[in-house]
């Protein structure tokens, strides 16, 4: 893992192995492992954010990468430089993306891997490291071979955030090792593919809660994570 914070071929290879049509959702992946330990994610990321859920925003992103850009330059914190430069290549790897004239430098995302690295680094916290390895990796550790099976990654993987920021039923995605969770992923994943409702989802979560894990269920909170789920 060192060579992928020093070494930019090492940052091209990772980056050239995510198929063009989901690198920006690659890229917001990774940049949003960091949202849970901020104590503010800033607007500008947020709304990059949502440029990037919608494919045709973006083209916003040349813009919003601009907007970024000020905030870098009013900061004077090393450790969060290293976050902000990473929300500048997101926002250039998403506007390149988006095929509009005078992209922005075609290796700025060959970067993004070494400053994820590098900023998880100042957070001392193995989970959290080990997450952002894993989201970097996600698709040199799959065989993809076509667009549909890139976007079913993304989702799958958008789907496992989802059970561990939104769902966490036993209160743990603070304390505990990052897959605690990930085994009911295929499941969840199996009921979107088959264009599940919100009531069959939110039950199946109530089912996980009360049978699998022995607590006591709440259906209203299952029925507001089955929403975020079909928005994904």
């Amino acid at each position: 893992m060192e060579k992928i914070k020093t070494d930019i071929n090492v940052g091209q290879q990772i980056f050239d192995n995510v198929p063009n049509i989901v690198q920006p959702d690659w890229a917001r992946l990774i940049l949003s492992r960091f949202d849970q330990l901020l104590e503010k994610v800033p607007n500008e990321i947020i709304e990059l954010y949502e440029i990037i859920d919608n494919a045709e925003k973006w083209k916003d992103a040349h813009g919003q990468f601009s907007k970024i850009r000020n905030l870098t330059l009013k900061n004077n914190n090393s450790d969060f430089e290293l976050y902000l430069l990473l929300a500048e290549k997101v926002a250039k790897i998403t506007y390149n993306s988006s095929g509009l004239p005078a992209p922005f430098n075609s290796n700025s995302g060959f970067y993004i891997p070494s400053l994820a690295l590098k900023f998880s680094d100042t957070f001392s916290d193995e989970y959290l490291n080990e997450e952002v390895k894993t989201t970097i990796l996600i698709f040199n550790r799959n065989k993809v071979v076509n667009n549909k099976n890139a976007k079913d990654l993304i989702i799958y993987k958008k789907l496992d955030d989802i059970l561990w920021n939104d769902w966490d039923p036993i209160g743990i995605n603070d304390s505990a090792p990052r897959d605690e969770y990930s085994g009911y992923v295929a499941g969840i994943f199996k009921l979107k593919k088959e264009n599940a409702d919100r009531i069959k989802i939110g039950k199946r979560l109530l089912e996980l809660e009360t049978n699998s894990m022995g607590v006591r269920g709440n259906l209203d909170n299952c029925l507001i994570v089955a929403d975020k789920i079909l928005n994904v």
